[in-house]
């Protein structure tokens, strides 16, 4: 099961990118009630799967549920024991076809945090010149020039590392792949609410990035649940879409 979340504008927008000002955080507001449902979905998942550019753009983050809530840190990893899962944190997935990511990162130096990059031949060599025949985290290639498929992943990841569920957390162009190829089960979104434009070019994104599906074609989704957060005017939305 592939499941996703992401919090947006009431424009839809999920970044406002601007340099260090690029994340969820500043579109959310560091809503708590979001935190928090971001970091039981991170405690539920076998895997977190983000690509270079999500990567890129957080600095020092882990993709655990700690990190994001962090007063349940030993909380959340007493429910993942209880869950049956056999590590305190999800395996941290980094897509990345072109091979640039900074393998120096904190999330690479950390033994509790299983970690796994995804690249192509052409990603793989860059990064054995950068860093020499021992690198310092584990890749695997995939087939594909400079770009992976969906389909390829998330059977690796079945197949080979044992995950069941899969959370997707971006960015919007790795997210469209998985929308278009039919392999995202349910939508996590939380409506924030703030309106700050797409930008002159339109260079701000919604969370399925550069995906331009026909009308026939549409990814409908069923609402499975709604949840409010009075005080400030946060939608927290739950879909089960059909693709």
């Amino acid at each position: 099961m592939v499941i996703c979340n992401f919090v947006q504008t009431l424009d839809g927008i999920v970044s406002f990118k601007l340099p260090g000002r690029s994340g969820g955080g500043e579109i959310s507001g560091n809503n708590q009630e979001d935190g928090f449902i971001m970091a039981v979905l991170r405690a539920c998942a076998d895997a977190v799967i983000i690509g270079e550019d999500t990567f890129r753009n957080a600095p020092g983050h882990v993709w655990t549920a700690g990190q994001v809530y962090p007063t349940l840190v030993d909380e959340f990893k007493r429910f993942r024991q209880r869950l049956g899962k056999p590590t305190l944190h999800p395996l941290n997935v980094i897509v990345s076809g072109r091979g640039h990511i900074d393998l120096d990162q904190p999330l690479f130096n950390q033994a509790e945090i299983p970690t796994l990059v995804l690249t192509t031949h052409h990603g793989a060599k860059h990064l054995r010149h950068r860093y020499g025949a021992t690198l310092p985290a584990p890749i695997r290639v995939l087939p594909g020039e400079n770009t992976l498929t969906s389909s390829d992943i998330v059977t690796l990841l079945h197949a080979e590392y044992g995950i069941h569920l899969l959370l997707h957390e971006g960015g919007p162009s790795l997210l469209a792949s998985f929308l278009e190829q039919a392999w995202l089960d349910e939508l996590f979104v939380t409506m924030s609410p703030q309106v700050i434009g797409r930008g002159p070019t339109g260079e701000r994104p919604s969370f399925s990035g550069p995906l331009a599906l026909a009308p026939e074609q549409a990814v409908w989704g069923t609402l499975l649940s709604v949840k409010c957060a009075v005080e400030d005017g946060h939608l927290f939305l739950r879909y089960r879409l059909s693709v």
